[in-house]
């Protein structure tokens, strides 16, 4: 008896270590994987296919020194910054959100991966310290 109740302590014990919130910045990096061959997270690294993601949130839209195509600097005049909200909708359905983008890339239709990804980006540019960031 004391034996299965041990078992079942520790199971749950594991359980509950081994889940993290599906929003969490660790699971961000791993969406990160999906736009790191053309976007750095290094302030200023803008030599890959698309600028550098470093503190995007609250930056003005296609301000890095690249190459960014009509339509986004179009979308740029109509939406002058970055916000959480402009951004989740961008990675959700690029071509959707500013057509003609030349971002090769088709999306991330899931919200928690989105989530995620939003969350990432925060941390690693250090623009949201972890006990500040609220995962929605």
């Amino acid at each position: 008896m004391r034996i299965a109740l041990a078992a079942g302590a520790l199971s749950a014990a594991c359980a509950a270590t081994a889940t993290e919130p599906t929003t969490a910045p660790s699971a961000g990096e791993r969406a990160y994987q999906k736009c790191y061959s053309c976007h750095a997270l290094e302030p200023g690294r803008n030599d890959l296919g698309g600028p550098t993601l470093h503190a995007v949130f609250g930056r003005k839209i296609a301000a890095e020194p690249f190459d960014y195509s009509p339509a986004l600097r179009a979308f740029a005049v109509a939406n002058p910054i970055w916000t959480r909200d402009l951004l989740d909708r961008f990675v959700a359905d690029p071509e959707g959100a500013v057509p003609g983008t030349t971002m090769l890339f088709h999306g991330i239709a899931d919200p928690t991966e989105r989530a995620a990804l939003l969350n990432y980006l925060d941390q690693a540019s250090g623009q949201t310290k972890e006990s500040e960031r609220s995962l929605p």
